[in-house]
């Protein structure tokens, strides 16, 4: 069995991957469709995941995950 700092080590790192995969498959689709309203959006959901993915790994650095 998991303790708890396992399991909070483990949701962390899957969201940390999670996040990371999303901001790199938006920045792919930004550049494969020619709508600019459409590289707008994914643009702006690219910095989204991009912003999420940084604050998770200032949280991991304060419970010292690596």
């Amino acid at each position: 069995m998991l303790s708890e700092l396992e399991m909070m080590n483990n949701a962390f790192k899957d969201l940390f991957f999670h996040e990371d995969l999303l901001a790199k498959k938006y920045a792919e689709l930004q550049k494969e469709v020619t709508d600019p309203q459409m590289q707008k959006m994914f643009q702006g959901l690219e910095m989204a995941a991009r912003t999420r993915y940084k604050v998770l790994s200032q949280k991991m650095s304060g419970f010292g995950i690596v």
